[in-house]
């Protein structure tokens, strides 16, 4: 019996010792899968993309480091988008293009690759999978970066997605890209190739970020600072190969001891909220610790009841938990963002000219590309009575990728599509010909059978991707927000009214409701709401259009915060903790602090600077087309990330400055809607009067060439800067 037994070990040592690479890698990626991967996607998808990533390995030859090689080329996942045979379908390609080139100079040529495919619009929350984008032409920052990352991880390139959850000096953020070329990580934008690495529009924008991060997967043991370890992912910070940075060191206290055990929240002041970029637990000391950039954080801890917090400037902070929850109170902290220090290029005037040109003649091939979705074409022609019904009920990105499968899953249903924000799949049919639920006749009925069948897992997810309904039906399994989705879900099958509520993220909620009553409809520009709480805070996630005129909230206790962006970046910031009760009904007041100085004297241009108008045939002054007195002035990039938001942002500024009734001269060939007062034109002078070099520009002058204000690049606070600067 002994010998039998010994032989079997012996038998299993050597099948486990005779694993292949394939077999090997594979298990890997399977040690650190996140839930919905495993659940949407079957082994052979996996060894598929293994295979082809091994075979690309050892055609290019790159000398890669294992520990780079398994963290940064080997996953198919960079965030939280949709996964796709990208991988299988493009690394030939792609190989193709760069045989031959170093490291460095075939990273910058994917990326041309990837600038050929797509180009920056914004969108939605829902990160689109890299073969969409390709097909869409389009995609936000997130989602040109998945691709680009895609990209070179196809080629055999180690690449990372890097990105500020919030930016410290204006609102929004930004995600780019990092590639290992053996000499250690350099960045370039996605999709935004520049004649060389460690370039690109944002060099001065994250010399003001705070903090800088990526989600490695697997436990990784590299030289950047760790943030967090999860079963599934490592989250580093890459702040300090960027710019100067601090370790932000926090001691907590209660009583005036030591709180261990407290959460303490580091947070960006970001949209009218302070954007909370990670928690942690104090240890014995009350002690917390994280590597930031130079500028202002606020810091919040709680523990036991009680909470406090402070604005973290320096090397050392200290938080008394002196409030507690329930206590209505106010008080005004002023947030000051890291100086702007850009980042060096070494990219010559020939090489970045060269370089625009090449920029040109990639936007033609990607206009000349096919964007259409051949799934959709399809179902008009099988489906036409309802074709335009479902069709119509997609947004522009869900057009791109939706498959014909769902579109014909819908024939089964009525209402929205989407839940949350998850990748569209189909999942009634399932559901309805197992016959298995068909007696569920209400919505208790449905949420007492998902809680007797569907187990909950939420520590398989820690980056809370979405799990489609029809993966929950069949595995049985979800995390707390799927199980949330997948209810829906399946009372809408069953003819069942039910939603998922995007402000609160709940579906059944009996809690007691408050009425509150807005006296100001600039979410998320001046103003924001946060449910507070012993689990943390929440922010209830109204639409930046739309807000309703009375907000039904549950019983609770709330944070109002209030600021105003000032032009050099900083805050004046107000925080309202308050509560309410059920029942009640009562105005929300939001304070927004103003500064008591009027617009002061910053600069001076010529106001004599030439500039061609339309239609004219020779170029004229500035004064001439503008007149006595204030004129704001924008010169304008073509066709990239931070002229598209200055054009956003001028355009929600066009009622302002209609009435304002001053000139507004637009130079260049971004256009934007609505300004009754625009003279458009080609910059002759300007730009050089200003002192500028990044485009866009946009400054506020007067006709004696006194500038109040200016910004230069990447600024989405700026129609909110026109409203407390316009005289």
């Amino acid at each position: 019996m002994k010998k039998h037994f010994l032989a079997a070990i012996i038998l299993i040592l050597a099948i486990v010792s005779c694993k292949g690479p394939e077999q090997k890698y594979t298990d890997w990626l399977y040690k650190y899968m996140p839930l919905p991967d495993r659940m949407h996607y079957g082994r052979s998808y996996w060894e598929e993309n293994v295979r082809k990533t091994l075979e690309t390995r050892e055609k290019m030859a790159w000398d890669i480091p294992e520990r780079e090689f398994r963290h940064f080329v080997l996953p198919l996942r960079v965030n939280n988008e949709t996964l796709d045979d990208f991988r299988t379908v493009y690394a030939d390609t792609l190989c193709a293009r760069v045989k031959g080139m170093s490291i460095a100079d075939a990273a910058l040529e994917i990326n041309h690759w990837c600038h050929e495919q797509a180009t920056y619009a914004p969108s939605d929350a829902r990160t689109s999978a890299p073969e969409a984008t390709v097909l869409r032409g389009l995609g936000r920052c997130g989602e040109e970066s998945v691709l680009t990352v895609a990209a070179l991880r196809a080629a055999g390139i180690p690449a990372r997605q890097v990105y500020t959850p919030r930016w410290a000096h204006t609102d929004d953020n930004h995600a780019w890209v990092e590639v290992f070329t053996g000499d250690g990580w350099h960045f370039m934008g996605a999709c935004e190739p520049e004649p060389a690495l460690d370039m690109g529009w944002f060099n001065g924008a994250v010399s003001r970020a705070m903090i800088l991060h990526t989600k490695v997967y697997g436990d990784y043991n590299g030289p950047e600072d760790v943030i967090q370890r999860t079963p599934c992912y490592t989250e580093i910070n890459v702040i300090r190969g960027y710019v100067p940075a601090r370790r932000t060191n926090v001691t907590v206290t209660v009583d005036g001891k030591p709180a261990e055990g407290a959460k303490v929240s580091f947070r960006i002041y970001n949209y009218a909220e302070f954007y909370s970029v990670v928690t942690y637990e104090t240890d014995s000391r009350g002690h917390a610790a994280l590597d930031t950039g130079l500028g202002d954080m606020l810091v919040f801890a709680w523990k036991d009841g009680r909470f406090g917090f402070a604005v973290a400037g320096s090397e050392n902070t200290s938080v008394e938990l002196s409030h507690h929850f329930g206590e209505e109170f106010s008080e005004e902290l002023d947030i000051v963002p890291p100086p702007e220090n850009p980042l060096r290029t070494g990219a010559t005037p020939e090489m970045i000219a060269a370089n625009a040109t090449r920029l040109a003649l990639e936007d033609g091939i990607r206009l000349s590309h096919n964007h259409d979705n051949p799934a959709v074409a399809a179902f008009r022609a099988n489906y036409p009575s309802r074709a335009d019904e479902i069709i119509g009920s997609l947004s522009a990105k869900d057009y791109t990728d939706v498959s014909y499968e769902v579109l014909e899953d819908a024939l089964l249903g009525t209402g929205s599509e989407r839940i949350e924000i998850e990748h569209l799949r189909p999942y009634r049919k399932a559901i309805l010909e197992s016959g298995e639920v068909m007696d569920l006749q209400d919505r208790n009925a449905v949420m007492q059978w998902c809680r007797d069948n569907i187990l909950i897992d939420n520590a398989h997810n820690p980056q809370n991707l979405r799990t489609s309904p029809e993966a929950v039906w069949r595995e049985r399994k979800a995390d707390s927000l799927a199980f949330k989705i997948f209810y829906v879900a399946l009372c809408r099958t069953l003819g069942i009214d039910a939603s998922y509520d995007l402000v609160t993220g709940t579906v059944e909620s009996k809690a007691p409701k408050g009425l509150l009553r807005p006296a100001s409809d600039k979410y998320f520009r001046d103003w924001t709401l946060t449910r507070v709480g012993e689990s943390g805070t929440s922010l209830l996630d109204y639409e930046e259009t739309g807000l309703p005129e009375v907000l039904e909230v549950e019983e609770g206790y709330y944070l109002l915060t209030t600021g105003r962006r000032m032009a050099d970046g900083s805050v004046l910031a107000r925080l309202e903790f308050f509560n309410v009760k059920g029942g009640e009904d009562k105005i929300l007041n939001p304070v927004v602090r103003i500064s008591s100085d009027r617009p002061s004297v910053i600069g001076s241009m010529d106001a004599e600077a030439l500039f061609l108008k339309d239609g004219a045939a020779a170029p004229q002054s500035l004064l001439s087309a503008t007149g006595r007195g204030y004129f704001l002035v924008a010169v304008m990039g073509h066709r990239d990330e931070p002229t598209s938001h200055a054009r956003t942002e001028l355009e929600a500024a066009a009622p302002l400055l209609n009435s304002w009734g001053r000139p507004v001269v637009i130079l260049g060939k971004t256009r934007p809607a609505g300004l009754q007062n625009a003279v458009y034109g080609t910059d002759v002078a300007v730009m050089e009067s200003l002192g500028k070099e990044k485009l866009p520009v946009v400054a506020l002058c007067d006709s004696f060439g006194r500038i109040v204000y200016i910004t230069e690049g990447y600024n989405t606070s700026l129609a909110s800067d026109l409203e407390s600067i316009i005289p």
